[in-house]
């Protein structure tokens, strides 16, 4: 039978008296709870956890002050987690808990203010956790309840005052402080580990920035600090945990962002040995981060928005083990070469480094030879030399997975203590003669190598028989194991087991195949060179323009960019007129590409900042209509700032400003402060205001040209 959600349910207070001894108790908790007098016959009890919670706002419910009034006053922990409804609290439930060290509400909706609140039992008292993480939601958003908090000193008048080990606020609901507020406890040299991150913070303020730095000099025994994923609403960021903040969980995705540049200096106190400060999106023009007497081991800046890379001085890197840049473009990086002795770990994904590649230039040039795993994933490689950094000679584990390569790199086999080796989601087909025998070597040399070779282009050919006899016999462990698929000459898909246990079935033909082939190559090439040169001289440009869109799909699907436009136009009313007339009939007419205008392509009923903002994610390229009115749009702006974020994350698209009948002092300034990274096209609203017939079409060429390629 239901339980009636309107009545006090009363817990069997005479069964659990019997049980004088217990000391953890953990049940579910309903509404209109009653815990009777036959509760305080537990006077051992030290920890009480609501496991599952059936709590929320209705029929006038609440937990009232004189709810846990029959709880042994020795209480040590409570847990009241996982209510994803609102409720309210009486400032004075926790007062039957005067001992309490652990309080933890976390992922329970019941807003940061009447968590802070209860919490006046406790002042100047010493506790080791306080888990506030995500106790507010935007589900709750009233007027007594805002869904965007701003943290006073009035708000923080009772956890000021207690001497915390480990507090954890992350995703609260905060998206400002006030001086003497949320850094600004009485007692810093208490706390030990301090989460706040997945909060939307203004960490780029000068104010912001003293009272972060005075708490820095303050928190002496800090060990952990995560200060990430600000200003910015991420799906399912990856937290930390306040009892075990080592254990790491999820992967997340950007929604939106904000910039402020700004340079600051971190002064990281000596205690210090988790420092994360991932996913900040502010767009620092530099950080600088100064150590002295370090315990730094894990750290932690990837993802993160920088005009110049975080500066590090010397003895912050004597004792670190960890350390993460992924997500900062390896071309920005700046590690002079410096001395990591004791670095075992270091993720560099997403950086990239295919630019510094291309533009011959050395990267990471530091020495770690203590560093055992390295993953260089997600860089868009397709060759990579010896370098320093990969020359290490304690490497155990290199992840290069997800990049373009289509054969493995020589330097590996120059690794004598490797042993995994993952160069899954590439472009492999098989493995040469020298690299099969460098393999088996390293396998002697080491007793084992793991190699994954998984979701790679393997194909089973006359060509490829030596590298599937090989693969059949070596001792190299292959990921998966023989359970790989590979590409027959036919071009159907075959198990590449099955090919290896019948190779005279399918390679009976392979002498005949090559001489066939041989003798075809030249008879071919005797009609195929002179007669498609004319063709090709003749068509040369549209050639090269339509193979290239074509290569470039294929690399944008290899690379997961599949944009649902080839622009997104921003404009004001004034060159709708224009736009109509002459830039589509060219643009998707006569060069068959696709546009996103707000006007026509987003529907209607669409939150509009949000369809904007993901119209721009899902183009190519972005082109501004630029006339003396566009500022006075409502959207411009917005459109502008969207589109640099965009350039500046991805490194990857064009932002075309074509100017109409605009003089320079009237171009906007978001505009103006990139103009390095913008190119310009001048063209009239009316084709019959162009001066100049010939410079009109060049500017129309250099347009189709921008849009065409990368």
């Amino acid at each position: 039978m239901p339980l009636d959600k309107n009545i006090p349910f009363l817990y069997p207070d005479v069964t659990f008296s019997t049980l004088t001894r217990l000391r953890n108790l953990s049940m579910d908790v309903f509404m209109f709870p009653v815990f009777r007098s036959g509760f305080a016959a537990l006077q051992d009890l030290k920890v009480l956890n609501f496991a599952t919670c059936n709590l929320h706002n209705s029929s006038g419910f609440k937990l009232f002050n004189s709810t846990f009034e029959n709880f042994s006053p020795d209480l040590k922990k409570l847990y009241i987690s996982g209510c994803r409804n609102f409720f309210l609290m009486e400032h004075g439930l926790l007062e039957h808990f005067p001992n309490l060290k652990v309080l933890d509400l976390s992922k329970s909706y019941v807003h940061l203010y009447q968590a802070l609140r209860i919490l006046h039992p406790y002042q100047n008292k010493n506790m080791s956790v306080i888990n506030f993480h995500r106790i507010s939601d935007n589900s709750i958003n009233e007027n007594n309840f805002p869904y965007s908090v701003i943290i006073t000193e009035e708000l923080m008048k009772y956890l000021r005052t207690i001497c915390i080990e480990a507090l954890d606020l992350s995703k609260a609901g905060i998206v400002d402080y006030q001086q003497k507020s949320l850094f600004s406890f009485e007692r810093p040299e208490c706390i030990k580990t301090f989460i706040i991150s997945a909060n939307r913070l203004p960490s780029s303020t000068a104010d912001h920035y003293f009272q972060v730095v005075t708490f820095f000099k303050s928190a002496i025994n800090m060990k952990v600090y995560d200060f990430s994923y600000l200003t910015v609403d991420y799906i399912n960021p990856l937290y930390l945990d306040v009892y075990h903040p080592e254990v790491l969980n999820h992967f997340p995705e950007i929604t939106e962002t904000h910039k402020s540049p700004r340079h600051f200096t971190f002064s990281i106190p000596s205690s210090i040995e988790f420092l994360r400060f991932t996913h900040i999106q502010i767009a620092f023009t530099s950080v600088s981060f100064t150590c002295a007497n370090t315990s730094l081991k894990y750290l932690d800046v990837s993802f993160g928005v920088y005009q110049n890379y975080p500066d590090f001085t010397d003895d912050c890197v004597k004792q670190l083990e960890y350390l993460d840049i992924s997500g900062i473009p390896v071309t920005i990086i700046t590690f002079p070469s410096i001395f990591m002795p004791k670095l075992s770990v270091l993720k560099v994904t997403n950086a990239r480094i295919d630019q510094v590649i291309i533009k011959g230039k050395q990267w990471m040039s530091f020495r770690a030879p203590n560093l055992r795993k390295i993953d260089i994933s997600f860089n868009n490689l397709w060759t990579l030399e010896e370098t320093t950094l990969l020359n290490q000679p304690n490497i155990t584990h290199l992840n290069m997975s997800n990049n373009l390569f289509r054969t493995i790199p020589s330097f590996v086999t120059n690794l004598q203590k490797l042993e995994s080796l993952d160069l899954s989601n590439n472009l492999i087909s098989s493995i040469g003669e020298t690299l099969r025998s460098k393999l088996d070597k390293v396998v002697i040399s080491n007793h084992s190598l793991i190699l994954n070779l998984n979701n790679n282009a393997l194909v089973c050919s006359c060509d490829t028989l030596d590298f599937l006899l090989w693969f059949a016999k070596t001792k190299v462990t292959f990921t998966n194991g023989d359970n790989y698929n590979c590409t027959m000459s036919d071009g159907n898909q075959a198990q590449l087991k099955e090919v290896i246990k019948n190779t005279a079935k399918y390679f009976s033909d392979c002498k005949a195949t090559i001489w066939l082939q041989v003798g075809i190559i030249l008879v071919g090439s005797a009609f195929g060179i002179f007669i498609p040169l004319s063709l090709l001289y003749n068509y040369r440009w549209e050639i090269i323009l339509y193979m290239y869109r074509k290569v470039r799909h294929v690399v944008e699907k290899n690379l997961h960019e599949n944009y649902m436009y080839d622009a997104y136009v921003s404009y004001e009313d004034r060159s709708v007129t224009w736009i109509q007339k002459f830039f589509l009939p060219k643009i998707e007419e006569k060069w068959g590409l696709k546009v996103c205008l707000h006007d026509r392509d987003l529907l209607p009923g669409d939150p509009t900042a949000d369809a904007k903002a993901e119209s721009i994610q899902q183009s190519r390229h972005v082109v501004f209509i630029i006339t003396e009115h566009f500022t006075e749009g409502k959207w411009g702006r917005f459109e502008i700032e969207r589109a640099k974020y965009e350039k500046y994350t991805t490194n990857f698209r064009k932002i075309i400003v074509i100017l109409q009948n605009i003089q320079i002092k009237d171009i906007p300034d978001e505009i103006i402060n990139i103009s390095n990274d913008v190119y310009f096209i001048e063209l009239p609203l009316d084709e019959n205001e162009a001066g100049d017939y010939t410079d009109y079409q060049s500017q129309w060429l250099r347009l189709k040209a921008l849009l065409y390629l990368n």
